[in-house]
């Protein structure tokens, strides 16, 4: 899920539009509660949580070898 951190609707909208961004759900965060929960302080920074709602890892960049190696265990 994409959580676009202070960001209205209509702004979240507008970047899934453009970057192509439809493979998972995006909601938006505008007052950051979202982000406050889980820990973020930035963009680009990733929360993997498990089923029961505990988080697995974090991180920030490109999380493709983290998920990459969470999948291979």
């Amino acid at each position: 899920m994409g959580v676009p951190g202070l960001s209205d609707l209509a702004s979240m909208q507008e970047f899934v539009a453009e970057r192509g961004v439809t493979a998972f759900a995006n909601i938006p965060d505008p007052d950051g509660v979202i982000w406050q929960r889980f820990g973020v302080v930035q963009q680009r920074t990733y929360v993997l949580i498990n089923d029961d709602g505990t988080i697995r890892k974090t991180g920030y960049g490109n999380l493709e070898q983290d998920v990459l190696d969470l999948i291979a265990q």
